[in-house]
């Protein structure tokens, strides 16, 4: 396994959203807020639709629930490692790599 996968935090208890130990703080604050806008535009969208009109299901609001579960689920993980970001040093040892991804 890569050392980078072994060192990723992987917060839920069912589903998994890898995160690199390397990312930074403000991209780890960026990508919550993506995750957190996107559900805000899913629960404002479905709260003005008609079910009526538009057809709604069961099957419509469960898919959309289990969409909103990992969002947040996504979100909050991103949050929790942004909350225990510690800024990595590097030694000039550890950079010599040739800025290999």
């Amino acid at each position: 396994m890569d050392k980078r996968l072994e060192q990723a935090n992987c917060l839920t208890e069912t589903e998994c959203l890898l995160i690199d130990p390397r990312t930074d703080r403000d991209t780890l604050l960026h990508n919550a807020e993506i995750r957190l806008d996107a559900i805000k535009d899913l629960m404002f969208t479905l709260s003005t639709m008609n079910g009526r009109d538009n057809d709604l299901t069961s099957v419509d609001l469960s898919n959309l629930a289990m969409v909103s579960r990992l969002l947040i689920g996504d979100a909050s993980d991103l949050l929790v490692a942004a909350r225990g970001y510690k800024p990595r040093v590097i030694s000039p040892d550890q950079d010599a790599g040739g800025g290999h991804v």
